[in-house]
């Protein structure tokens, strides 16, 4: 991997191609970039899926949520549609397909989502944890183990898989430096890696303060010069992107100008 900052793709290629979907991340690994992120969360019948919102109606114009639906259900959707004519028939994928497809390719930022319209949310947690944990020890070489990140804005679930997993990577999702006083517990834990928050919200003293405690910062979502040069001088460590076609050249000569 090459010095910080790393280039992440948001969702992959989400300004070009469908978020979240195997075309995004396809053409986000044809540019210059460290990795992807992607969000992942259970369907009622308990399958993982690679889907960020709690309801399909933005993505597919379902009604539904996610949580309700079964994974027969769910898999004949079509999640390009709505995006462009152009990505026909893009269809759902599970966590166990992307662990099989991209993990040795680069970075992946796996984001777990929240218990949210859930009917049982503490049974939710555990499923979803364990099960991540069991597919990435499936499909995960011993020497790739550094490549795969655990995200989430949920507390709970950090704390939870770490303890299943306390060789991984994890990030603690922030909407700003302020929440990490409540979470000082984790700055201890050594499988805390970082904290990513909105561009906005990062400042030089905050990743200063992460950087004397061996944490690293990451940033959404830098889709412009401008975006990229404020995060890098404030010493963000990630720059997460939904334009990595647009940011990979951006930050490529930041680099080499470093």
């Amino acid at each position: 991997m090459r010095p910080f900052p790393w280039l992440i793709a948001h969702r992959g290629a989400m300004a070009e191609a469908p978020e979240n979907s195997r075309a995004a991340f396809d053409l986000a690994f044809s540019y210059n970039v460290e990795g992807i992120e992607f969000d992942v969360q259970m369907t009622a019948d308990g399958v993982p899926v690679v889907f960020h919102d709690n309801t399909l109606r933005r993505v597919t114009g379902g009604r539904n949520t996610v949580a309700d639906t079964r994974f027969s259900e769910i898999s004949g959707l079509d999640f390009g549609k709505l995006f462009s004519d152009n990505f026909p028939a893009q269809r759902i994928m599970t966590l166990e397909f992307m662990l099989e497809s991209y993990s040795g390719r680069g970075i992946l930022m796996i984001e777990l989502k929240s218990e949210s319209g859930r009917r049982e949310p503490e049974e939710y947690k555990d499923s979803l944890c364990g099960e991540v944990v069991r597919l990435i020890g499936k499909y995960v070489a011993q020497n790739l183990l550094d490549e795969i990140f655990i995200l989430s804005f949920d507390k709970d679930l950090i704390l939870r898989i770490m303890q299943l997993a306390p060789y991984l990577k994890y990030i603690l999702n922030i909407k700003t430096p302020q929440q990490v006083r409540s979470n000082e517990d984790l700055f201890n834990h050594n499988s805390l890696w970082g904290y990513c928050l909105p561009r906005r919200r990062l400042t030089r003293g905050f990743a200063g303060q992460c950087r004397e405690k061996g944490l690293h910062t990451a940033i959404y979502s830098c889709n412009s010069p401008s975006d990229v040069s404020a995060g890098v001088d404030m010493g963000a460590d990630v720059i997460m992107t939904d334009d990595p076609g647009r940011i990979a050249g951006i930050l490529g000569n930041k680099n080499d100008a470093l």
